[in-house]
């Protein structure tokens, strides 16, 4: 599943990363756009049964809506999905965003092939 926080709206990056990971082939993308809560991107999880979440930020407030969003899928019960991040994300905040349990950070010059592989390996190791 892949989705937008709150009020970030620069979706291009991440609805072409959907795009390519359709076409890549055995990876089933479900996007959920833009203007999510961190509750309704959670509840989104538990309902569709994702193997991996990713979103994308350009905004500052990353970190939070990460913190928030992991927590609220651990109340949840799918603390245990893969969550993934891509956009602008500043290589000072990735150790953070690792400790409080980001499985991957693919920001800006990320490769669209070590996406693929990530989230493939990511979907069969989480079923």
């Amino acid at each position: 599943m892949l989705g937008m926080l709150g009020t970030d709206v620069h979706s291009k990056g991440i609805r072409t990363l959907a795009r390519l990971l359709n076409e890549a082939g055995g990876i089933e993308v479900d996007y959920i756009g833009e203007h999510n809560s961190v509750e309704g991107m959670a509840a989104a999880v538990a309902e569709r049964k994702s193997d991996v979440v990713g979103i994308s930020f350009s905004s500052a407030a990353y970190v939070e809506y990460t913190r928030q969003l992991i927590e609220a899928m651990k109340a949840k019960g799918v603390g245990h999905v893969p969550v993934i991040l891509g956009g602008i994300i500043h290589p000072d905040d990735v150790e953070e965003l690792k400790e409080m349990g980001v499985a991957g950070v693919f920001g800006a010059g990320s490769k669209t092939q070590d996406i693929i592989l990530f989230v493939q390996n990511a979907g069969v190791s989480s079923l």
